[in-house]
């Protein structure tokens, strides 16, 4: 059984005597995007609408993982130091045949996933209710094809509408061999979220009582319809694991559910329909206005605007003349009164076919010359509401009314585990500071993407921006946010990581803590260049700068991501990403290999570090040396880093110094600490601090060392305490004593 986690008045997660603990690991994985059988990567040509006809008898059972291959990755996984996994999972995983038709085959494959996890011991598990632009039929992931029916949308029109980019529609070039390859866009897939059918689905989730009032659906608002079915199949699946396997809940292995990844606010507060926000941060390749979008969907032809990508943001290009060919994205009556056939759907009268919802609710009009706009601020303005319904408005009414009814039914079968509240990507979340809604088990869910690198897919050691002010409208002009030199650049993402932390305490409560449950940066960096030659420099500066950020500022974090499935030809097998830390092509190529780490027990240790003869709390979390799995990893040396296991105090900074191999943590001791029961536990990797050759300085204490498991044990006083570790050269093993009173800035 593992350590129950709790989490103080400060905070800060902790175990159950109160020592500061971190919570470290990765998300598993994001091959739980697509189906499993029949196998549908975005990189598969749609043929004869396959991808439609086949989405009700899809199964997700092997993504993230077949059953005999969890030990060796999970085993990997811990390798790294880490005790915690993100599991992601659909909503058409759970729900893809129909409403209320679960998939319970796939439910029992995941309990058995999870029970194979905890039997190894040592890693904590929180599940992840998974999307990216609302599904795969609109260019990214998450729920079920029927969803978009439900609405009155028909998927398989989406290319010639441009509802919907999917990145399996590019053109396939020929090549040499004879071989079609797609030719990919970096990073366009994001571009859903501002078109017809993402922004729709998003609508009609989290407000359609309020914008669609005319989508009745079985007696429903569409609203209430699909949130309903939504989290239904979510406590469905999560009461079926308690009821399955309760010991995943009694050895503490699961510890929570996250409220859905990255929520979206669709058209909500958008305040002219004719004109592109000015607060639109991406705007690339073919950018239609949300009215320009309305009359594609209907088959109208439209010009648009479109653009590229600079380090100061979008620069528009060449005009583009969208012809639709007359079709329209939405159903007809025929289709629609076979679907409703099907799912047992009965609409109301008002709600027409093959006709624009949102000309339905009078916001435009067709005309002999095509449309004209009626009310431009439709998703900004009520009668009935006093205040302007922005962005600010959706997190704190629209987004809080779903979490609330979330957090009503996880609260009714679960009291004590976590529930992760994931409000939009570097938004401000919802003030619910003392309501009723903050509970001592709430954690707020951030995610960190640095902009320049995930839009350009490189590292620039040179110069940055400052990507979170520029979401948060900080400066004036983009110009303001640069940021030279990679030392600043560091400096940045630790100042934007703790800026963030700092407004959850404002707006949440300083006992609610900020967990990173995606953050990470792209591999196939320099248009993949270091597939071919090995060099991961440009990638492990990129995740030092990351690890930096996250080590000064105490966060617990998931990176995105582990992909077992990950290949140097189609990344993470989604949408050209390639986020995966590990990479099986990397143990074949010779690339990051196994490190020549002897056993620790054979090795000379400095007189003044005592061999470990106690127990260590949690040593199920760390992979003995001999057991150690490190191949396959890319930019290991970032990756594998020093932590606090375990602090008898309350953390105040930390800081990896990856070139110089030097690690520094500043605590605060608890009241009455002494060398016999103050006693901090770090995890000192022996690639970075073989500990022949370590320094170690500190401003009081003694120090042992469990050498199977890498383990530094630091027994410390009370009050402000520093410890400072210092790798040597191999050519002079280091014996030099601790000394007191060293100075940690």
């Amino acid at each position: 059984m593992q350590e129950k986690i709790l989490i103080s008045k400060k905070g800060e997660f902790t175990d159950t005597k109160g020592n500061v603990i971190q919570l470290r690991g990765v998300n598993l994985d994001p091959s739980v995007k697509i189906p499993f059988t029949p196998f549908q990567s975005t990189h598969c040509p749609i043929i004869e609408d396959n991808l439609f006809k086949s989405a009700p008898d899809v199964s997700f059972i092997n993504h993230p993982l077949p059953l005999d291959k969890i030990e060796e990755h999970i085993n990997r996984i811990k390798s790294l130091g880490y005790n915690t996994i993100r599991f992601p999972f659909t909503w058409e995983a759970l729900e893809h045949e129909g409403p209320g038709k679960y998939d319970y085959e796939y439910m029992d494959y995941v309990i058995q996933v999870l029970q194979k996890i905890n039997i190894l011991g040592g890693i904590y598990v929180y599940l992840d209710p998974h999307q990216d632009a609302w599904s795969r039929f609109t260019g990214g992931s998450g729920a079920p094809l029927w969803t978009l029916y439900a609405a009155g949308l028909q998927p398989s029109r989406f290319k010639s509408t441009e509802a919907a980019i999917l990145h399996n529609y590019f053109f396939q070039r020929e090549v040499q061999n004879n071989e079609s390859i797609p030719d990919y866009p970096k990073m366009l897939w994001p571009t859903n979220y501002f078109r017809l059918a993402c922004q729709t689905m998003f609508t009609l989730f989290f407000a359609g009582k309020m914008f669609a009032p005319k989508c009745i659906l079985n007696g429903k608002n569409i609203q209430d319809y699909l949130q309903e079915k939504f989290i239904n199949a979510i406590m469905e699946f999560y009461q079926r694991i308690i009821e399955k396997a309760p010991e995943l809940f009694e050895d503490n292995c699961v510890i929570g559910l996250e409220s859905i990844n990255e929520p979206n606010c669709g058209y909500i507060g958008d305040t002219n329909l004719s004109q592109i926000p000015k607060e639109r941060d991406l705007k690339l390749g073919t950018t239609p206005t949300a009215y320009e979008s309305f009359l594609l969907g209907e088959g109208i032809d439209v010009t648009v605007k479109q653009y590229s990508i600079s380090i100061f943001g979008p620069s528009e290009t060449q005009p583009k003349r969208v012809s639709c060919g007359k079709e329209k994205a939405w159903l007809t009556r025929e289709e629609r009164d076979a679907i409703d056939a099907k799912y047992g759907w009965s609409r109301n009268n008002e709600w027409e076919p093959y006709k624009c919802i949102w000309r339905q609710h009078e916001v435009w009009k067709l005309t002999e010359n095509g449309g004209e706009l009626l009310d431009p601020e439709y998703f900004s303005r009520k009668k009935d509401v006093a205040q302007e319904i922005n962005e600010e408005f959706f997190i704190n009414n629209h987004f809080v009314e779903y979490y609330k009814h979330l957090h009503t039914r996880f609260r009714a079968v679960d009291e004590t585990r976590f529930l992760f509240l994931q409000p939009p990507v570097f938004r401000k979340p919802p003030k619910l500071i003392d309501t009723d809604l903050i509970d001592t088990k709430t954690i707020c869910a951030c995610h960190f993407y640095d902009g320049l690198s995930l839009m350009f897919k490189t590292w620039n050691k040179y110069f940055n921006v400052d990507t979170f002010g520029i979401v948060r409208k900080k400066y004036s002009n983009p110009v303001f946010s640069l940021v030279v030199g990679e030392q600043n650049i560091r400096k940045s993402f630790d100042n934007q990581l703790k800026l963030m932390k700092e407004e959850v305490r404002t707006v949440l409560g300083e006992q609610v803590p900020t967990f990173f449950t995606e953050i990470g940066m792209p591999f196939d960096m320099n248009n993949k260049m270091s597939y071919l030659s090995g060099d991961y420099a440009a990638q492990t500066a990129a995740m030092d700068a990351i690890g930096y950020a996250l080590e000064r500022n105490n966060l617990s974090f998931s990176l995105w991501c582990y992909c077992s499935s990950n290949s140097h030809e189609w990344g993470d097998n989604w949408n050209n990403e390639d986020f995966s830390i590990w990479s099986s092509q990397d143990i074949a190529k010779g690339f990051a290999k196994n490190p020549s780490i002897t056993q620790n027990k054979n090795r000379v240790i400095p007189e003044y570090i005592k061999r470990v003869n106690e127990d260590i709390p949690c040593l199920d979390h760390y992979v003995k040396v001999d057991s150690l799995d490190l191949s396959g990893f890319r930019a290991l040396d970032a990756l594998l880093r020093p932590f606090p296991i375990s602090i008898h105090g309350h953390f105040e900074k930390a800081e990896f110094q990856l070139r110089r191999k030097f690690y520094k943590l500043k605590i605060i001791g608890k009241a009455n600490s002494d060398f016999s029961n103050g006693k901090t536990y770090i995890f000192l990797p022996s690639y970075h601090f073989p500990i022949e050759y370590v320094t170690i300085k500190a401003s009081s204490g003694s120090f042992s060392y469990d050498s199977e498991h890498q383990v530094l044990i630091w027994s410390h006083n009370s009050g402000l305490q520093y410890i400072m570790i210092q790798t040597g050269t191999s050519s002079s093993p280091n014996s030099k004593e601790s000394s007191p009173n060293c100075v940690i800035n």
